[in-house]
């Protein structure tokens, strides 16, 4: 019983880690000048008043590399597999 509530407070927090990380990206998405060039995947969607989005996998939110792609191509992120039911 004591290894099911700790999964269940892995979980929690990994579907926390990736709302958080959803949040900060749509955040930076719309400050994003209407009029700005299109440099990125999302800049270029964003000029026409779309999302440009991906999945995140929450075992990669400590991946330096991988954060710094969705910062700067992707204006709309949802969780990968941690939103699924069990």
């Amino acid at each position: 019983m004591g290894e099911k509530s700790s999964s269940g407070g892995t979980r929690r927090m990994l579907v926390a880690g990736a709302l958080g990380v959803l949040g900060a990206v749509t955040a930076l998405a719309a400050s994003v000048p209407a009029g700005a060039a299109a440099g990125t995947l999302g800049a270029a969607a964003a000029q026409s008043g779309r999302y440009f989005g991906t999945a995140i996998a929450a075992g990669h939110l400590n991946d330096s590399t991988y954060v710094a792609t969705w910062d700067r191509e992707f204006n709309s992120v949802t969780a990968e597999n941690e939103m699924k039911w069990g």
